[in-house]
């Protein structure tokens, strides 16, 4: 009925039941003696039977808890059949295991962690001393790169996300180079603006340095006479070239043109001229205008720009007649002031003589009956060439037209504005002659083709307008002036 003590066969072949065994039911003894039926064991063995087995475990037994438990032989004289541990209090067992293992790797790292913390500790300590000791400059920074302890170098990530008594230090050098920056911008546009200032100022000299002479054209002439007189001192002046101030408080500087770029210029007027005319003759409307005085006039204003022509047929006079009054009005600085309304004081100076026939003039009109800037009177400044030609058919072509300068545009004063003007007169014989007597021949009556026009572009609108409003009477005020005085010499 009761199995023996002794390992069968099949045990001995099975060495994990075998270990199981013996970790839960002790060691196998061999002199175990078999319980037969209605006999008792003997007292020794009762009580070896009795011990729990945690007591009767043997040294053999008491091995490392990672090494499997033996398998103890099968309970002899009991009456029971041995216990065997289950599959999930094996699991169990292990899961142990590794959990105590972890717990011991985790204290050792902390370990290691509290002394890597206390050594950064008291590297960064030593860091903010010497900060505070020394001055913010190449010396600090020679200290920051210098060599670090083995201590220092060893951690890698930062020991604490709070600030740090270093941190009030370095927000106060950013805000010391910040402020540094900032005053350093600063130099550079004043300095910038300096520069700039002395280059339109070196320039303005150089030019002004080419001839430095006092300018006596606003005195003017009073009569033709007067100007033939001075022709020959003021010839030496308009000889050379340079600027020279108009009066005491405005002044331009011109940088003088060659003799190459005033042919091109004339050469360009003439162009304008001649498709002015074609444009002139093919309008009808033109030639139907009722006229004024004797002058039929056409007018175009397209804002800021006025395009006009005037034409008239003047009696007992000759072209080259009529050019030479023109001529000695339009370079006299007291005579061509007759030619605009009284509210306008025009003020002309000579800049550059290229020649007897070509000039460069400078022009500042002040206009009292309209304010300027901040409540000055307003002023229109130009520069322009003036010349004359004659042409194949004996007629003559006289034109001013402003010259494009860019630096003169930059140096006005605050109170002007500037202006583009193109002016050009044209004298030619209409070829209709009367005979003083029958058969003589001789002429009695030369008549002579007016044409009076051009385009100007001004700063504003009003302006344009009221010089529309004007022209008529600049044609009537220049044959007054022009043609009167040949028609009295006669």
């Amino acid at each position: 009925m009761y199995a023996s003590a002794t390992p069968t066969p099949q045990d001995e072949e099975d060495p994990v039941l075998t270990e199981m065994t013996s970790y839960f039911l002790g060691p196998a003894k061999s002199d175990v003696t078999v319980e037969t039926p209605g006999s008792s064991p003997p007292k020794q063995q009762q009580q070896v039977l009795s011990t729990p087995p945690s007591v009767r475990r043997t040294p053999e037994a008491s091995e490392p808890s990672g090494l499997a438990p033996r398998a103890a032989p099968a309970a002899a004289g009991t009456g029971k059949e041995p216990c065997f541990p289950s599959s999930d209090h094996l699991k169990k067992l292990r899961r142990n295991e590794r959990d105590r293992q972890r717990s011991f790797a985790k204290r050792e790292s902390m370990k290691e962690m509290r002394k890597t913390v206390a050594g950064l500790e008291q590297h960064k300590q030593r860091l903010v001393e010497q900060t505070a000791t020394v001055s913010v400059g190449s010396p600090a920074r020679a200290q920051c790169d210098a060599p670090r302890s083995q201590e220092a170098r060893a951690p890698t990530r930062p020991s604490s996300l709070y600030p740090s008594p270093s941190t009030p230090v370095r927000r106060e050098n950013f805000v010391q180079l910040a402020a540094e920056i900032e005053e350093f911008r600063r130099q550079n546009a004043l300095m910038t603006q300096q520069l700039r200032e002395r280059d339109l100022f070196n320039s303005s000299m150089q030019n002004l340095l080419l001839e430095f002479r006092q300018d006596d054209s606003d005195s003017g002439n009073s009569s033709s006479s007067e100007t033939g007189k001075k022709a020959t001192k003021q010839s030496p002046r308009l000889a050379g070239s340079g600027p020279r101030p108009l009066n005491g408080s405005s002044g331009v500087r011109f940088t003088p043109l060659t003799r190459d770029e005033g042919l091109a210029c004339v050469r360009q007027t003439l162009q304008l001229i001649n498709n002015a005319r074609l444009l002139y003759a093919s309008d009808e409307r033109f030639g139907n205008r009722a006229k004024f005085l004797g002058w039929s006039q056409y007018t175009l204003r397209q804002g800021t720009t006025i395009t006009f022509a005037v034409k008239k047929t003047l009696a007992n006079v000759t072209p080259r007649q009529l050019m030479d009054t023109t001529w000695q009005v339009l370079t006299d600085s007291k005579r061509v002031k007759k030619l605009v309304p009284s509210v306008l004081q025009t003020h002309i100076r000579p800049l550059q003589k290229l020649s007897d026939d070509l000039l460069v003039i400078d022009r500042r009109t002040e206009d009292s009956s309209r304010p300027g800037v901040a409540g000055k009177t307003l002023a229109l400044r130009t520069v322009y060439v003036l010349f004359r030609v004659a042409d194949a058919d004996g007629g003559q072509t006289l034109a001013m037209k402003t010259v494009d300068l860019p630096l003169v545009k930059k140096l006005l004063r605050d109170d002007e504005f500037w202006c583009d003007i193109f002016y050009w007169i044209r004298f030619s014989p209409d070829g209709s002659v009367k005979a003083r007597g029958q058969g003589s021949g001789d002429p009695e009556d030369v008549r002579t083709v007016t044409e009076f026009g051009g385009a100007n572009t001004y700063t504003r609108e009003e302006i344009a307008s009221s010089w529309l409003a004007e022209l008529m009477f600049l044609a009537i005020r220049w044959e007054t002036l022009a043609v009167a005085p040949t028609l009295l010499k006669q």
